[in-house]
């Protein structure tokens, strides 16, 4: 096996996107991190594509200021990937559970995982009854969503205020859906979901404030931008759930989200 560091996204693409393209669901954080690229939002830091005979077998990359991915690396590339990269400051690896596995054990001692989580595919949507109703977002709604979006980050992350709003903002301005589920002409739930990307749209982040949780709203606004989604064009709605977390895990496969894989981040200081 050979890999082939790239330093120009369109050859990248040209070289490794058919591979990319042929499993978008496990690659969809690959090819949204790649759109990115394209258009000119976050430069790539990191393109290599994996060669065996000839053969494009595996990618990886990564995104400025964001962890190397390694969803799309056979578990059997990791040395190459970790001697390629040895001068490389990586402190984060995200991506399937066994590829991360493979690269952490060799790129350096120490460290801890940050996430544990399984991602699922939408088979069929059921859509659950709940009171109240759903709408897109407008602009009139940035104020919240931008607040919601920063309470999401502390209670995931368990940061500091001013921490989480810098890693919220690090993700507001991608091109996506955000639907909020009304109640009487409230908002008591927010979901968003990125813009199509590969054929996929990944769901995430699902915020409902504490005085509004245990009504079914998450679900139902889960529900709503999957429906969005779909409208759009997608072929496949997915979405990732903490696995430290039953209720969220129960509440996504209530409304017929299916496992497909699990997923770890693992980070250095």
């Amino acid at each position: 096996m050979e890999a082939l560091s790239h330093n120009d996204i369109s050859d990248f693409l040209a070289t490794a996107g058919d591979f990319l393209d042929a499993d978008p669901v496990n690659h969809s954080v690959h090819l949204t991190g790649v759109d990115a690229a394209l258009r000119g939002r976050r430069p790539a830091v990191t393109l290599i594509s994996l060669h065996d005979n000839g053969n494009v077998v595996g990618a990886v990359t990564r995104m400025e200021g964001r962890p190397l991915h390694v969803a799309a690396m056979p578990v059997t590339a990791a040395p190459l990937v970790a001697e390629v990269l040895r001068d490389e400051d990586i402190n984060e690896v995200t991506g399937t559970r066994d590829r991360v596995e493979a690269f952490r054990r060799l790129w350096r001692e120490g460290g801890t995982e940050t996430y544990a989580l399984r991602l699922y595919r939408l088979e069929e949507l059921l859509v659950p009854d709940v009171p109240g109703e759903s709408r897109l977002t407008t602009p009139a709604d940035d104020d919240l969503i931008t607040e919601w979006w920063i309470r999401f980050v502390e209670e995931l992350d368990g940061l500091p205020r001013e921490e989480a709003e810098k890693r919220a903002m690090d993700s507001r301005w991608m091109d996506a859906g955000h639907v909020l589920w009304l109640v009487d002409g409230v908002p008591v739930s927010w979901a968003g979901s990125t813009a199509p990307v590969g054929g996929v749209s990944r769901v995430g982040p699902v915020y409902t404030p504490p005085e509004h949780r245990r009504h079914g709203y998450a679900a139902a606004a889960t529900a709503a931008v999957s429906q969005w989604a779909y409208g759009e064009g997608v072929d496949h709605v997915v979405l990732t759930a903490d696995l430290a977390d039953p209720t969220a895990n129960s509440v996504y496969q209530g409304i017929g989200f299916r496992p497909v894989s699990d997923w770890s981040e693992y980070r250095w200081s």
